[in-house]
């Protein structure tokens, strides 16, 4: 009987041991029925020994199974469960071992008596470790839906925590090690090549549609970005994202975030574009060795220790940030770009508009005509370009206007993808001006500026843009009405204009003096100090949004007073323009002035009690403003009495 049950604990029927399936169609092995010479007690005894053989059956099935499919198979392969099955058979491969032992033990007992006590006591680890094994083990190989990727570690790891007996947990520790091991394969040919290595799209490195994998000669593919311009931004934004869904344990987000960076940092330093490569003096090759080093050690260490894991993927992350920022920062003139996007996207450039406004005043006293709009703009801007600054043809070339009706830009809007980052982006209300609010700036970005200058920063600087603008336009209007009025006698209305333009004056003082160009230096400031590319990148962050929440564009209250203010200016401005061509003033033009005084009144007020209210604690540098603004208490009186008291003020004005 012993050779029989030798061949059980293998997995193996006979006569003495056959195969049973239950209703569920579940095998185990059990004493055939029709054997006569075992007694009852001796019958349950040896059918909870061969156990053992029906899960080292199962679990052989199991591993053979997978690794089949992994060589015959038209269909990727999953390199987690590959790495789990090995770990079965190196573990079914000791229990061979151990079996072949107690195979020659009894040849040489001679079937003595003991030698069934004696293979029960050698097995007693085994008919713990390997029926567990087996349970554990057999969903993440289920055939309809078998686990992928992190799915895989989570189920092993699981199971290792949960293992009280010390073989069994022994093994599943080793399980895990294995199927950790798979991940580092990923992650080492990420971290050091900027490759992703998973043909079954299980790493939580995803490639995205359209991302520009590399061919077999490892260069970019060209095909998928025909027709479009290289600024870096493919590689970096629109080649590959962290699936949360993906993350294994043991990893937190901010880790995986810092190994998506460091792998598409790779790509960018040693993938050439057009022209060159943009590599410094990053050497890939040595790179790749130290983290080649590095993912190995980790790999090789006796246990996953997530704190040695994440201080790895730090330096890694470390070394690639400096090589960018080195790239940014020297050879691809990094502040010199921010402060021409300062200059053409936040109106630093103050000559250049007041130009282009003066250029293109008949154009904009005009309703715009969408199919020819840009075309004019694009004119008038290049003609003002040529007079401000006449040596700047690069610049020239790089913004542009443009124009948008209003229904193109609902369309836009609607149609524009979320990204990530856009969720936590404050939602802007830019006051209306006129027809002519549809028009914005575009800048062409080179290689491989694309990788900072993300959308989501982009469009902040295109809606401060247009915010600056109208304000802007409004100035200029006012300063139109002035030339045009300043000998017509109409004083009232010459008051009216007067403190119009002294408050968006004011305004555009404290956003241009008191926000941009405070927030600049200091951006400037933090970006000379380091040469780390997020370090760069988070200054850049918060200079953008420190311009925002300070120009209060995301305050609708703010922004609804302003637009009050705009179409009290434009009705100024226009009638004004209508008197110069000789048209008169309206017959009830004095009771309106009085009308556009009050609401002008009203909505000064309004305005600075709203900043003096609460925003002023919060942001000192507002503390000029409301000083300019309240010049000799010119708004103080009002605020505490009434508005009356502010209507004298204005017809005191000296105009």
């Amino acid at each position: 009987m012993i050779p029989d049950l030798l061949l059980a604990l293998m997995g193996v029927p006979g006569d003495v041991f056959t195969l049973h399936t239950d209703e569920n169609g579940d095998e185990s092995l059990v004493v055939a029925k029709d054997v006569d010479f075992i007694k009852i007690h001796e019958r349950a005894r040896l059918d909870a020994l061969v156990e053992i053989g029906g899960a080292y059956r199962a679990l052989d099935r199991l591993a053979r199974s997978e690794t089949t499919r992994a060589h015959f198979s038209d269909a990727p392969s999953s390199p987690y469960r590959r790495a789990l099955a090995i770990a079965i058979v190196e573990r079914l491969g000791a229990y061979e071992a151990m079996i072949l032992n107690l195979e020659q033990d009894a040849l040489r007992r001679g079937g003595a008596a003991g030698t069934l006590n004696a293979i029960e006591s050698a097995l007693s680890d085994e008919r713990v470790v390997l029926p567990s094994m087996c349970e554990e083990y057999a969903r993440v190989f289920d055939g309809e839906s078998p686990m992928r990727g992190a799915e895989v570690i989570r189920r092993v790891r699981e199971t290792w925590l949960r293992a009280g007996h010390p073989a069994a947990r022994a093994t599943f520790e080793r399980a895990y090690r294995r199927v950790n091991h798979a991940m580092m394969q990923q992650i080492l040919g990420w971290c050091a090549h900027g490759t992703v290595v998973d043909p079954s799209d299980e790493f939580f490195v995803r490639a995205l549609r359209g991302g520009g994998e590399r061919d077999e000669d490892g260069e970019e593919d060209a095909r998928r970005g025909a027709g479009r311009e290289d600024d870096g931004s493919g590689v970096w934004h629109e080649s590959h994202r962290v699936a949360l869904e993906r993350i294994p344990p043991g990893v937190e987000l901010s880790t995986a975030e810092a190994i998506s960076f460091i792998g598409r940092g790779v790509r960018v330093l040693t993938h050439p574009t057009k022209s060159a490569s943009m590599r410094g003096n990053f050497d890939a090759e040595a790179y790749a060795a130290r983290s080649t080093r590095r993912v190995r050690a980790l790999a090789a260490a006796p246990a996953f220790d997530p704190r040695a894991f994440e201080a790895e993927v730090e330096l890694m992350r470390a070394e690639i940030a400096e090589a960018l920022g080195e790239v940014l920062l020297r050879e691809s003139g990094l502040v010199s770009h921010l402060a021409a996007m300062r200059d053409f996207y936040l109106l630093g450039k103050g000559d250049l508009y007041a130009t282009f406004l003066d250029e293109a005043r008949d154009l904009l006293a005009l309703p715009p005509k969408p199919g020819s709009a840009t075309r004019e703009l694009s004119t008038h801007f290049t003609q003002a370009m040529a007079i401000a600054y006449p040596d700047e043809g690069e610049s020239q070339s790089s913004f542009r206007l443009v124009y948008a009706s209003a229904l193109t830009r609902s369309g836009r809007e609607t149609t524009t993808s979320a990204t990530p980052s856009s969720a936590f982006m404050p939602r802007a209300h830019i006051p209306e001006y006129d027809a002519w609010d549809g028009i914005g700036l575009e800048c062409a970005i080179e290689w491989p500026m694309g990788i900072f200058l993300t959308k989501d920063t982009i469009d902040r600087y295109k809606t401060m843009f247009k915010y600056a603008l109208r304000l802007r336009r409004a100035q200029f209007d006012l300063q139109d009405a002035w030339i045009r009025l300043r000998r017509s006698g109409l004083s009232q209305t010459l008051r009216l204009r007067h403190a119009m333009n002294q408050l968006i004056e004011n305004w555009r003082t404290y956003i241009h003096v008191d926000v941009i160009e405070t927030e600049y230096k200091k951006m400037v400031e933090t970006i000379g100090e380091t040469t780390d590319f997020n370090a760069c990148a988070l200054a850049h962050r918060q200079y953008l949004a420190s311009v925002v929440a300070h120009s209060f564009i995301d305050v609708g209250s703010i922004m609804t007073i302003f637009e009050d203010i705009f179409a009290l200016v434009r009705e100024l401005c226009e009638t004004s323009a209508e008197y110069t061509r000789g048209q008169g003033l309206p017959a009830d033009w004095d009771d309106r002035v009085d009308y556009l005084t009050r609401q002008f009144e009203k909505n000064s007020v309004e305005l600075f009690d709203t900043l003096r209210g609460g925003y002023v604690v919060e942001l000192p540098s507002l503390r000029a403003l409301i000083a300019r603004f309240n010049f000799n208490d010119f708004f103080e009186d009002a605020s505490v009495k009434d508005v009356s008291t502010m209507q004298m003020k204005f017809n005191d004005l000296d105009v």
